[in-house]
């Protein structure tokens, strides 16, 4: 299995903690994956838009059609 720098790095730190500070990033770990499942599992059947494209019905110019 490879790492990522990143996740090489959180590994070093976490072996470098006591064992309050061990208990309270697993926590805060916890939390935030309990956070990101929330948020997948309220946008389940949903498309993300790109918020980048211009919008036409913002433009300063009208729009034509015939």
């Amino acid at each position: 299995m490879e790492l990522s720098i990143e996740e090489q790095t959180l590994i070093a730190t976490f072996r470098t903690l006591d064992a309050a500070g061990k208990k309270e990033m697993l926590r805060h770990a916890s939390q935030q994956s309990k956070e990101e499942a929330a948020v997948s599992a309220a946008t389940l059947g949903q498309c993300r838009l790109d918020r980048d494209e211009e919008r036409p019905e913002i433009a300063a110019e009208p729009i034509f059609t015939e």
